[in-house]
């Protein structure tokens, strides 16, 4: 059995937060098409909207992209095996998410060691050309995030029979086990019964290749029969 990944899943969060600081933008755009001009207070509350969008979409470019990363980190083939599709896909997000972010950021910086607009830094094309890219990275982020997570696959769960033996020296099996208690129960012994009633998530998590929730719920369970047997 592969051993299986752990950890939290933040995918749906990442998703969830581009696409919320990214709505201010449509939202102003469709105002001003309808619109014509955006004047008065409904600028002013559009300004600092955008504002926020902004801050929100820096930090979720700068967490969102480590994420991406950590994902091909983890997910990356030895020499000499064959890369799968989606990793090549997960690659080109990474790649495409960090050009477009050093083309964001060196004009940015550019404007502000020079004190100048963006405007008077880039102009025509140019300037049309890092607009595009601020508005692009958005949802090369979500697509990242959609395809690391399904690489990863932190939250995906191991299903089956029993198929390895127990190590002594590591006490790490190699097999599958099957989520539900009542089937595990009957092709464990005393002495894992005790370990997984005493002992803490991780160990259970590595020792028999499960999630931390079923480890949490195998411990509860262990701890129970034990119970039922000391009372």
């Amino acid at each position: 059995m592969s051993r299986q990944q752990k950890g939290h899943d933040y995918s749906t969060i990442l998703i969830w937060s581009a696409a919320v600081v990214t709505v201010v933008r449509y939202a102003a755009a469709f105002i001003a098409s309808d619109l014509g001009e955006i004047t008065g207070w409904l600028s002013e509350l559009i300004t600092i909207l955008m504002g926020l969008s902004g801050l929100g979409m820096g930090i979720l470019d700068v967490i969102g992209g480590t994420y991406l990363f950590d994902a091909v980190r983890r997910k990356m083939p030895k020499s000499g095996e064959h890369w799968k599709p989606q990793f090549k896909v997960l690659t080109g997000f990474v790649v495409t998410l960090m050009i477009t972010g050093i083309g964001i950021l060196v004009p940015f910086t550019v404007s502000r060691v020079t004190h100048t607009s963006m405007a008077d830094v880039l102009s025509g094309n140019w300037l049309t050309g890092w607009a595009f890219l601020v508005n692009l990275a958005p949802y090369l982020l979500i697509g990242g995030v959609a395809v690391g997570n399904q690489v990863v696959s932190v939250s995906s769960q191991v299903t089956g029979n029993l198929t390895g033996n127990l190590p002594e020296d590591d006490r790490k099996l190699t097999g599958n086990f099957p989520n539900d208690w009542r089937q595990v129960r009957k092709v464990l012994d005393d002495g894992q019964i005790q370990r997984i009633a005493t002992g803490k998530t991780e160990q259970i998590c590595y020792e028999f290749g499960i999630t931390d929730r079923n480890a949490r719920n195998w411990r509860k369970y262990a701890q129970k029969e034990l119970e039922k047997v000391r009372s």
